[in-house]
């Protein structure tokens, strides 16, 4: 232990008053749950697409239903009106693969397909971490 702040030593600069330590009482833990597992107020397009606007050189290309995201020629996300796809590095996809919802995709290796049963804050985040990965992937990042 080095004796540092953030060490499980106490750090008089983040002295707030309030004992970390104590439990929630059950009612605070309910609301936590609630908050938890509450669907989320946007849905897995409208975060993409939000994600999407914030990349640089991305290039839509739409065929039907779905929607392609292309960087430098390449495809690195497919949105379909219930799943996004994204091409991932080797050992992220495998750790994807664990997630509920997420599934090999057909488009080959590295891809995988995240069609979500619940579209919570935590799908939302996922979906967009492994869009954010896919980009950098695809852009050479």
């Amino acid at each position: 232990m080095t004796g540092q702040p953030g060490n499980g030593q106490f750090d008089p600069a983040d002295d707030d008053g309030l004992d970390d330590d104590t439990p929630l009482d059950a009612a605070e833990e309910a609301a936590a749950t609630a908050e938890a597992l509450a669907e989320a107020d946007e849905s897995l397009d409208e975060r993409v697409e939000g994600v999407v606007e914030e990349l640089d050189g991305v290039v839509r290309r739409r065929d039907g239903e779905s929607v392609t995201y292309l960087v430098r020629g390449a495809a690195f996300a497919v949105l379909a009106p219930d799943a996004l796809e994204v091409a991932l590095d080797a050992p992220v996809a495998k750790a994807a693969l664990k997630t509920t919802g997420a599934a090999v995709s057909r488009r080959g290796p590295g891809w995988i397909t995240f069609r979500p049963t619940v579209v919570d804050r935590f799908a939302l985040d996922r979906a967009e971490a492994w869009l954010r990965s896919a980009y950098r992937r695809a852009a050479g990042a």
